[in-house]
């Protein structure tokens, strides 16, 4: 099984910059890209940040963007996103039965799981007990099959203290709920626009860089918050024993010259 994952768009009206790039422009060449090569994967899960200010605009331009996209996707709340602007342009988009966005998808390999983690209209991420009833609802129903999980923030450091400073508050809290399933096989997330392998408390967890820039390992290094490196989307192969993670820099790709 083949899914694609893909992160942190950051879109502003169309026609605007954004940190001297063309944030529409990046995501339409790594959505055509994922189109030409993947197009044989199960789904897309895009994992929150779509906008950089939750634009009206900026939703319908990737309403009208996904409409020739032959992945299924599934859409997800950042800290960058507002609920209702996602809802208004995206009403089918899945939701809990407290408005949440935030569902359950349920396949041959098992379960995944996408979760809303907004607090807004600040950068931290919030899981309220509102939402975890529900995470607890969704892992008792998924008995003991494989569970895989789609976050925006992550509810650990990750060694970058500009992003560390805005993770998931209350890391415990979510950590019991999930702590109730054992046969949770990976985690993934975006927020911290790198990409990223960690191991926590036993669980494989992955991030990725966003389409427009990314956030520098060393802030010194480029003198400032943000850089422009590569962007990356995630191709995800699922079997019944393993879960491999390719990092694809897709506008980066061009051939080797021979020696």
């Amino acid at each position: 099984m083949k899914i694609i994952h893909i992160t942190d768009f950051h879109l502003v009206a169309p026609g605007e910059p954004l940190w001297g790039e063309n944030p529409h422009d990046r995501l339409d060449r790594c959505l055509s890209d994922i189109a030409q090569w993947h197009s044989d994967a199960a789904f897309c899960v895009m994992s929150g940040d779509l906008t950089n200010d939750g634009d009206p605009a900026a939703y319908a331009w990737l309403k009208e963007r996904l409409q020739s996209f032959p992945l299924k996707t599934f859409l997800m709340v950042g800290n960058h996103d507002t609920r209702d602007g996602l809802l208004e342009a995206f009403p089918n988009a899945g939701r809990d039965e407290n408005g949440f966005v935030q569902s359950a998808h349920e396949t041959n390999h098992g379960v995944f799981l996408f979760l809303d983690t907004l607090k807004g209209p600040v950068s931290e991420g919030e899981y309220c007990a509102a939402r975890r009833e529900w995470l607890t609802w969704a892992l008792a129903n998924a008995n003991d099959k494989p569970v895989w999980i789609f976050m925006h923030h992550p509810p650990f450091e990750v060694g970058l203290p500009y992003m560390d400073r805005i993770k998931l508050e209350e890391p415990d809290e979510f950590t019991e709920v999930i702590s109730t399933h054992r046969n949770i096989r990976h985690i993934f997330f975006g927020h911290v626009h790198r990409a990223a392998f960690i191991n926590w408390r036993g669980i494989p967890c992955t991030s990725l860089p966003g389409t427009n820039h990314q956030v520098p390992l060393n802030g010194e290094s480029v003198g400032g918050s943000y850089s422009l490196e590569p962007p990356m989307y995630g191709v995800v192969l699922i079997d019944h024993d393993k879960t491999v993670v390719h990092f694809d820099a897709c506008l980066d790709r061009t051939p080797a010259e021979m020696a």
